[in-house]
């Protein structure tokens, strides 16, 4: 399920900066944060499609009520929906005097430099299971296992399900086929399509998870 949540992302190389080598505004570099995230909040990682494409914001990573210098930095830029956003808001735990963003137990876990598979674990459910460091901190100080998040991961947990029993049924479809053109073997076609049978009616008990009747 790794592949669904959390994908590793990297900070573009060189952001454009003024031929005196300061950056521009903040919000100019709204496009290729955006990108550098994947168009997903760097926190709750709902992505800005299952956001109904509202309320994405550009987040100063360290916060610039701290880190005045750093408020047009790109580097310090990140992706964040507009809850998550506003939950963070201008936290900062660990004070200013130090380079590190969490101190073992709270702070935050900058999403281009640490592997957050290491920090939290999706259940089936789709809430999000703190293994270590921040990340119970960070559970609840920004609500990443609030209603809409949990729905956002199970559904998504429970669409890539429906992929693979639809892809087994196409397989199971295509060797009965397969074997009624040749003639033969008709107790391994029956049985093929009696296996793609059995996952469509699977994809169906899925659907209905998803969209109740």
């Amino acid at each position: 399920m790794k592949h669904l949540f959390f994908p590793q992302i990297v900070r573009t190389e060189n952001y454009r900066a003024k031929a005196c080598g300061d950056f521009y505004a903040y919000a100019s570099y709204s496009e290729v944060i955006h990108a550098d995230c994947q168009n997903r909040c760097v926190y709750c990682d709902v992505t800005l499609e299952e956001n109904g494409h509202e309320g994405f914001a550009l987040d100063h990573f360290r916060p610039q009520e701290h880190f005045p210098d750093l408020k047009n930095n790109p580097n310090n830029l990140v992706l964040s929906c507009g809850k998550c956003n506003r939950n963070k808001s201008s936290h900062w735990p660990v004070g200013t005097s130090t380079t590190a963003t969490h101190d073992g137990a709270v702070g935050f876990i900058d999403p281009f430099r640490c592997d957050r598979h290491q920090y939290f674990q999706v259940e089936l459910a789709g809430t999000l299971y703190p293994l270590q460091g921040p990340s119970t901190y960070l559970i609840v100080l920004l609500g990443l296992n609030r209603a809409s998040r949990v729905l956002v991961r199970k559904h998504r947990i429970l669409h890539a399900k429906i992929n693979t029993l639809i892809s087994m049924a196409e397989e199971s479809i295509d060797c009965a086929l397969s074997l009624l053109e040749a003639g033969q073997e008709i107790d391994s076609a029956l049985q093929a399509l009696s296996s793609a049978k059995a996952a469509i009616a699977s994809i169906k008990e899925i659907r209905n998870e998803i969209h109740p009747i």
